[in-house]
């Protein structure tokens, strides 16, 4: 109850996690070391992993938006053909890691925020995996990822989906400290509410569709959308421009 009411309240209010993201970097491989999920973001990855070997065979160049500390550069830079990749994060503890961890001839890390302009140029493969929901609204960030596309590309990512918000708060977090989050957001959207949209806090930072709602703005935004993966907790595509 507490969360969809809070989400009433952010209705047409996009989350803002720059500030947030800035100073720290999530760990995508503790998360798949997680007791309870660890398998729903192995599965995820391996789909997505999928993906870039079927899509990218021919890809002379890959542009990772918001790519953390390297998970799927690395993926990119083994089972895609691409001679460059080029990848951007807000974070820079996050792309030292993608320093040590992915080994590419042609690599170029970018730090900057998603919604600056960096003169990246277009590429055969643009991807953003596991951000798309904490970069800003949903339909205006695939819109402008799809502006970095050439003509002809391809663009690979996936959603955090809301479809079982409350089973995957709890085996992540525990009972207690899902309800105790739960609460802190309710009260952080009465208070963005309240401030008509002004006020920016990293307390809000994501925003969760269901993956009808998400498969819905994809077939909207993109020309096709070629594969279409469910989970219970993400929903993976490929699609193009």
């Amino acid at each position: 109850m507490l969360a969809r009411s809070g989400k009433v309240l952010l209705d047409n209010v996009p989350p803002d996690g720059r500030k947030y993201w800035a100073a720290r970097f999530w760990d995508r491989a503790a998360a798949e070391q997680h007791p309870l999920l660890r398998e729903h973001f192995l599965s995820q990855k391996d789909t997505i992993g999928k993906y870039l070997e079927k899509y990218g065979a021919d890809t002379g160049r890959v542009l990772e938006f918001a790519c953390g500390t390297g998970e799927f550069t690395g993926l990119a830079a083994t089972r895609t053909a691409a001679k460059s990749i080029t990848a951007l994060d807000i974070s820079q503890q996050g792309l030292d890691i993608v320093r040590g961890r992915v080994h590419h001839e042609d690599l170029e890390l970018v730090l900057g925020d998603f919604w600056a302009e960096h003169d990246l140029g277009t590429a055969d493969l643009v991807m953003c995996v596991d951000a798309i929901h904490h970069l800003g609204d949903v339909r205006a960030v695939l819109e402008r990822l799809k502006t970095f596309m050439a003509p002809g590309g391809i663009f690979v990512g996936n959603l955090w989906t809301g479809d079982n918000f409350h089973d995957f708060e709890r085996k992540r977090y525990g009972t207690l400290n899902h309800l105790r989050r739960t609460a802190a957001f309710f009260s952080t959207a009465v208070v963005i509410r309240a401030s008509g949209g002004r006020m920016k806090t990293g307390a809000y930072r994501t925003q969760l569709l269901t993956s009808s709602e998400g498969t819905a703005i994809l077939n909207e935004v993109f020309t096709e959308v070629l594969e279409l993966d469910v989970h219970p907790h993400f929903m993976s595509f490929v699609a193009t421009a």
